[in-house]
């Protein structure tokens, strides 16, 4: 089936609903995604893709049942440098290729009018803010780093996805090296930046506003604040939207700990302390509270709304309405 591009819609004022986690929902249903690790997430559920196809596909299809406009591929850490971890670095086309596989398959068998975006995310070499880390750019060095996004993206595109979600970046370096090597591909490349702070700057304390200016005149589609709590991403918008001349979007983390039933010891998650077994830890953002926070965001501008960890259908389809207003106007 042939879908206009989804920059021309976005163009002519549409609101597009985002799918929710997949990586969280698929330990949420059991799946072992933390194959490998004993305190850490190593390649996370990169490894499902192959495993556990079957319920990738059922994720994926139930976020389209519920009216998902966008499906994410469940590409997050199909990178060598994640893949290693477990070690299958050498393995990651074949892993890469089967989430792109599974989200395209669950897409046309279900509603074909939706999109496909190839969620690739960056390495994530560094540790919090408070180590002072480098960016991946510095660590692995440009053209590596640049070599890595550039061959993931042409890969996905090769598999027919719709448009890549360069997402999880957490420098401004990042997003520059992320953003040349996505778009040598020809493809629509949104950006997605992680762990807004409260006060509405990066996650390093870079500005919101520094990353629009140094991406001037760059091909990036739209630019959307991820995985970070929804009041964080409420302090984020006001900020981004006047910055950044096109679409912008959110999809937060509702609370996550996906090493709960590893290590049950105090851990950051979601920016907020947490402790105990428990993966999911999203009670105070329950669905009709989303749809709220969904409101407000289409009110600072954002076109692009969906959830990212923690979130699950219920939380998309009580979204819905509020996205793609009534009737589905």
């Amino acid at each position: 089936m042939r879908r206009p591009p989804i920059l021309d819609r976005l163009n002519e004022g549409q609101s597009l609903l985002l799918d929710g986690g997949t990586g969280s929902e698929l330990q949420r249903r059991g799946v072992d995604v933390l194959v490998g690790a004993k305190d850490g997430l190593k390649a996370w559920s990169a490894t499902a893709n192959i495993e556990f196809a079957d319920v990738v596909q059922q994720v994926h299809q139930d976020y389209l049942r519920v009216g998902a406009d966008i499906v994410t591929s469940n590409n997050f850490w199909t990178s060598p440098t994640r893949l290693e971890r477990c070690g299958l670095g050498r393995e990651w086309r074949r892993y890469a290729r089967a989430a792109a596989e599974n989200a395209l398959k669950a897409r046309d068998n279900l509603n074909p009018a939706a999109y496909v975006a190839g969620g690739i995310a960056a390495p994530t070499l560094q540790g919090p803010p408070e180590s002072s880390p480098g960016s991946d750019t510095r660590q692995m060095g440009r053209e590596a780093c640049f070599q890595e996004w550039a061959e993931h993206a042409r890969l996905l595109v090769e598999m027919g996805v719709d448009l890549i979600q360069a997402e999880y970046v957490g420098f401004i370096e990042d997003a520059l090296t992320a953003v040349d090597a996505c778009s040598e591909t020809g493809a629509t490349v949104f950006l997605g930046i992680r762990h807004i702070r409260p006060d509405g700057t990066m996650q390093y304390g870079e500005l919101l506003e520094d990353l629009t200016e140094t991406l001037e005149g760059r091909p990036v589609g739209a630019i959307l604040l991820m995985c970070s709590n929804p009041e964080a991403i409420s302090a984020g918008l006001p900020r981004l939207r006047p910055a950044f001349s096109g679409p912008v979007g959110a999809y937060p983390n509702l609370g996550y700990n996906p090493t709960g039933p590893i290590v049950n010891g105090p851990m950051l998650t979601n920016q907020k302390p947490s402790s105990g077994p428990d993966v999911l830890q999203n009670a105070e953002y329950y669905p009709s509270r989303m749809a709220e926070f969904a409101l407000t965001w289409k009110g600072m501008g954002a076109q692009i709304i969906g959830g990212c960890c923690a979130s699950g259908p219920e939380h998309i389809s009580a979204m819905r309405p509020v996205v793609i207003g009534i009737g589905g106007a």
